[in-house]
């Protein structure tokens, strides 16, 4: 675990950074230009190889699944590129993707998930993604009115990957801890520390994995929202 701290840390650092609105159209083009800065920092720090892999399967392989992402947004009411950001960290856009548990599918559905939204074929790439969202929107309703959206979000990402069951008990863990449980930082704080106080290794391993889910998740995002919004400059000035 010891090893795993530092970018931990960085992890909940960037998740204070990321208070930043869904929408893609809410970016002018002066804080586009800083996000992209950042973004690329973030890049360079944490995956430097994964920057150019990522760019390189949103040329080849997002426009095959691009407006099956922005169909199935509309039943998440998340932006379809957060969708297809979860999407890329599931199953880097594979739709034959199967993890070594079972899940599988450009939104990897377990069984159990997949039952739930009424899915029969979790490897056929429609059912999966508007799967994914579906359950993505049933996750984000179980979440009290008083946490804002933004922060909502990021918990729902926290619980597609780790359960909702954990990140309920971060947020009473915050608020008996006179922290705020409707704010994601510090919900991510109270996760970090639960996985450090657990004698359960392998529980310890799931948040820490948890956390780093959510940081990748956020990551494309950001980086898909620069790229989207270059894009619609681009297209308008030419």
């Amino acid at each position: 675990m010891d090893k795993l701290r530092p970018f931990s840390f960085c992890v909940i650092v960037f998740i204070a950074f990321l208070g930043l609105d869904n929408s893609v159209v809410s970016y002018n083009s002066d804080n586009t230009a800083y996000l992209e800065k950042e973004v690329d920092m973030l890049w360079k720090e944490h995956d430097p190889a994964g920057k150019e892999v990522f760019l390189e399967r949103v040329e080849k392989r997002l426009p095959n699944w691009e407006k099956l992402f922005k169909e199935a947004a509309n039943l998440s009411e998340i932006h379809w590129t957060l969708l297809a950001a979860i999407s890329y960290q599931e199953s880097h856009w594979n739709p034959k993707a199967i993890s070594k548990t079972g899940v599988r599918g450009l939104m990897m559905l377990t069984q159990t998930t997949a039952k739930e939204v009424g899915i029969l074929r979790r490897t056929d790439p429609v059912q999966s993604v508007l799967g994914g969202s579906i359950y993505i929107h049933k996750l984000i309703e179980r979440f009290p009115n008083s946490v804002p959206r933004q922060d909502k979000l990021w918990m729902t990402i926290a619980a597609y990957n780790l359960g909702f069951t954990y990140v309920k008990e971060a947020r009473e863990e915050a608020k008996a801890n006179k922290m705020d449980p409707d704010s994601w930082e510090d919900v991510s704080k109270t996760l970090f520390l639960l996985g450090e106080d657990s004698s359960n290794e392998n529980m310890s391993r799931r948040i820490e994995e948890a956390l780093d889910y959510v940081f990748k998740v956020q990551l494309y995002f950001q980086t898909l929202s620069v790229l989207v919004r270059n894009s619609n400059e681009h297209t308008i000035n030419s």
